[in-house]
């Protein structure tokens, strides 16, 4: 806030915070808003990726890489998707706190 040349505050500035504060509680709803927007756009997306064709049947990579750290107790450093027609293998490659490192191969229908 600046003040006058006469080394007083302007009305404006008197009211500002105010104001300022009705402008942000407006504005929340219609943020928010926009963001809901923006999570059912990702969504649908996403919905149409798992059912486009070519897509590896049955379980996905981000499952395949989750079930494989928890029953390894190891971290995927590495994945590819290797597909033979319909069948899909998700291959894996895992490091572990001790420094191995080792190719798991997972079929996507089975998950095993």
């Amino acid at each position: 806030m600046i003040p006058h040349s006469d080394g007083k505050w302007g009305r404006a500035a008197k009211c500002s915070p105010a104001l300022l504060l009705s402008l942000l509680v407006l504005a929340l709803p219609a943020h928010a808003g926009k963001h809901d927007k923006d999570r059912k756009r990702e969504a649908q997306q996403s919905e149409a990726r798992r059912e486009a064709p070519g897509r590896c049947p049955g379980f996905s990579l981000d499952e395949a890489i989750e079930s494989i750290e928890r029953r390894n107790k190891a971290r995927v450093v590495k994945a590819n998707v290797i597909q033979d027609g319909s069948r899909c293998v998700y291959e894996l490659r895992l490091l572990s706190d001790e420094g191995r490192v080792w190719t798991v191969r997972v079929d996507s229908r089975t998950g095993g």
